[in-house]
Formats: C-alpha cells, structure tokens, sequence
C-alpha cells in the first residue's frame, strides 16, 4: 500500500483540496457515520476560505490521488484530530507521526483519538503519548417527528424567508453568544461570507422570532438531501428569552426539517445538557492524549 501523506495547499476561496477533503468526509461516512467529530459539515461551516498558512499544516493521506485520511486541527496548531478511510486504517500510525511534526506549537501538540480505537490508541501509547481524563464529545438524536411548543406569539421563520434581515441576525448572534466587545465592519465582512458556503441551505437556519420581532433564538444545520444524518450548529438564545424553550425549538424544527430531506440522525460536537434534555445522547468521545514528559 503506497501511502503519501502531504500538505494541504491553501488557495484563497473554496479551492481544489478544501472540495475534496470534503468529497472524502462525505464519502467515508455515507454507509456509516465513522467520524462523527468531524462531518463534512463540520469541515465547511469551520473553513477558513481566507488563505490562512496554519490551514498548509493539515495532512492529507492519499493512493494513487485518492483521499484515504486526514489530520487537522480545530481551534489552531498545536492540536489533531484525525479521520481515516475504514479500508485503509493501517495509515493510523503515519497520520499521527505527520501530526507530530507538522501540528505542533512550539514542539507540544496534544492528539484526540476515538475511545476505544486501539489502532490510535496503541500507537500513540509507543509514540510516548498518554490519555488524558479530557475529552471532545459528539452526541447523536434520533429523528422521528420530535417535538416541542412554542410560547404564545412566538413564531418560526428561516432564513429563506423574504422578511429574513441579515443585520439583524449578525446582531443577535453577536449578542447570543455574549461577545463582549463591539462588533466591527470586518467581523459583518466575515459573517456575509459565511452564505456563500457550499452545501448551505437557507431553510436549514432556523430561527425563532419574539412576538416583537427580535430573532431570539438560531440553530443552523447542514443535511445533504438524501443523506441519512445531519449535522448541528451550536445553539444560542438572547439572554432576555432563556429559559423558554426557545433553544429547544429551533433545534428540534432544524432537526425535522433535516429529517424531511431523509435523515434519521442528526449530531452535535457537545456535552451540554441542554442537549440531553432535548433527547440528544452521547455517541463517541475523543480523548485528548499529551505526549509524556521524559
């Protein structure tokens, strides 16, 4: 098996590599979902379309031009996850050695590995690793009609709607996720770039709207028409409507819609309770393994 293992080569936009590592994640997972911590959806909603020179770190695994594995980070080097094609997984032990010299900060690098895959496992454990009691987790819902109640005047729109307002939104978001500081043009720049990402469907980005008129509440999913899960955005609520069962709504509307489009399951990267209580349950964890201090 000749396995090569290079670099990503970041071009500005939604370039060749950025298509095909996304071709790769939907492909390994069609049958089965076999890296849940990291759907395609994950990799568009998270992609950096700016050329960022961090992003030239990542690993691609390929035989004869055909993607069978992938390390990345999350937040910024000095991490790895890491996905493989289920025909290939003797690559385990290569794909974390690229991560080593080519993840790191500053020579540290810290690695989440899927509980229970010995074959990262056992290699990490050789390679001077040792787990550790944190973890990433991804939980999973069971679509079925789920359902949920709105308050009195409360309402559901998307963003497909014709009254959807696009300012309004990026000020509700802002403030649902307690951003601290002033929001600037360049972080509106950022936000009007994201409806350009492929696979986006507007009637996915749910939001529930105040008897007022504020959007008091949004979850964004992403499904493939077809597609037999889904994948979650994490969920906010303006603070002055918490406790209502806004959050639960929007998810659970995303969630249906999703399932409308043939998805039976739809997964969110959280521990939260919040999920819980709306009938998510936990389905992997990835622990995070450091290297052992000599």
């Amino acid at each position: 098996m000749n396995v090569k293992i290079r670099n990503f080569i970041d071009e500005a936009g939604y370039c060749d590599d950025f298509q095909k590592i996304c071709d790769f994640l939907i492909r390994i997972n069609q049958n089965e979902v076999v890296a849940p911590s990291w759907l395609w959806a994950r990799w568009v909603w998270q992609y950096d379309s700016h050329i960022n020179t961090t992003q030239s770190h990542f690993g691609i695994a390929e035989v004869n031009g055909k993607i069978v594995g992938l390390t990345l980070y999350d937040h910024g080097l000095g991490e790895a996850f890491f996905c493989v094609d289920m025909d290939y997984e003797g690559i385990k032990s290569q794909l974390i050695d690229f991560a080593t010299n080519n993840l790191n900060l500053n020579g540290e690098i810290r690695l989440a590995l899927p509980d229970g895959d010995l074959g990262y496992q056992q290699s990490a454990v050789q390679k001077g690793f040792i787990a550790t009691t944190e973890k990433v987790q991804t939980s999973r819902i069971d679509i079925n009609d789920n359902v949920y109640a709105l308050p009195k005047g409360y309402t559901i729109m998307s963003f497909a709607d014709k009254s959807f307002d696009a300012d309004k939104y990026f000020d509700a978001i802002w403030k649902g996720f307690e951003n601290k500081r002033e929001r600037t043009e360049a972080d509106s720049v950022k936000m009007r770039e994201g409806f350009d990402r492929p696979y986006l469907d507007l009637d996915l980005r749910i939001l529930v709207v105040a008897p007022n008129g504020d959007y008091a509440a949004h979850c964004g999913m992403w499904c493939i028409p077809g597609s037999e899960y889904a994948y979650v955005e994490p969920v906010f609520t303006l603070p002055e409507y918490r406790k209502l069962g806004l959050g639960k709504a929007a998810v659970l509307e995303g969630v249906n819609r999703c399932g409308k489009l043939g998805a039976k399951h739809a997964y969110v990267l959280s521990s939260q309770q919040f999920y819980y209580n709306i009938g998510f349950y936990s389905y992997q964890n990835d622990i995070w393994w450091i290297h052992k201090k000599s």
